[in-house]
């Protein structure tokens, strides 16, 4: 089986974080830095090959987006400067997780819409590269801001197979099957969501 692009991104955030705050002409709310020092490299992409769906799962409200933000950087380059736009970085993960649901559905009837599947237009330059460790060549992906390799990560997991669910308890996004840890036919994110769920549904049947 042919092997995936690698993803890499090199990229920036304030040592002092972020916070919410209506700035601009006319007055828009966004996630902008705490300080002017010199910001700090990053590799967001580099933690998870599932990031995207801690974006899906996060980024919905502005306490979410920030808290995002918080810990991997700008999803834009405007978020360098400007602050990324609240309400655009949420449309951008109701998007992901519209996308997201529809790679869940069992069956899927329907073909996705432009506007859920194909939310946001990706930037990024590639090139064939060397593996020393494999001693084959390579391709590699450098997106052009960390929403592109958000994007990226979503096709090449819809690409390879991997199912996607709904937990039943929380209604996060959670992936199922083989190398997840989780069986097929999951219907919780964990163990401990199923306790829960269980024990709720226990309490109400009394």
């Amino acid at each position: 089986m042919a092997r995936l692009p690698t993803i890499q991104l090199d990229w920036w955030k304030d040592p002092k974080g972020y916070h919410l705050a209506e700035v601009g002409r006319p007055k828009l709310l966004r996630v902008v830095r705490n300080s002017r020092d010199r910001q700090v490299l990053c590799r967001p992409l580099d933690s998870s090959d599932t990031l995207f769906r801690t974006f899906a799962n996060t980024a919905t409200t502005p306490e979410g987006v920030l808290k995002f933000v918080q810990s991997f950087g700008p999803l834009t380059n405007w978020g360098y400067d400007q602050g990324d736009l609240v309400g655009d970085v949420i449309h951008r993960a109701l998007n992901m997780q519209g996308a997201l649901k529809w790679a869940a559905a069992q069956p899927r009837r329907l073909a996705p819409s432009d506007e859920t599947f194909f939310g946001a237009g990706v930037t990024l330059h590639a090139w064939l590269d060397w593996d020393a460790e494999s001693n084959s060549p390579r391709w590699q992906f450098r997106p052009g801001t960390l929403i592109d390799g958000l994007w990226l990560q979503f096709a090449q997991a819809v690409t390879r197979g991997v199912q996607m669910r709904t937990c039943m308890h929380c209604g996060d996004l959670f992936e199922a099957g083989l190398g997840t840890g989780r069986r097929l036919d999951a219907k919780f994110c964990s163990d401990e969501h199923r306790i829960a769920f269980n024990s709720l549904k226990r309490s109400k049947e009394k």
